[in-house]
């Protein structure tokens, strides 16, 4: 076997029990942050992500 294949192998390996091993710690947590409580409320439905009230606007 050459010793580059065996290089690129090892290294593609090792990259994917590293993402495994990420994953399962990432599962073991579960959510971090301002959304894991639930106290955030969601914005309302008549206002885009621009934050414009699309029903009210006159376009002036």
């Amino acid at each position: 076997m050459n010793s580059t294949a065996a290089k690129v192998g090892a290294y593609l390996v090792g990259l994917a029990v590293v993402f495994v091993a990420a994953l399962g710690v990432g599962s073991a947590v579960g959510p971090v942050g301002p959304r894991a409580d639930g106290n955030e409320s969601p914005a309302p439905a008549d206002v885009g992500h621009d934050g414009m009230d699309m029903d009210r606007d006159t376009g002036s």
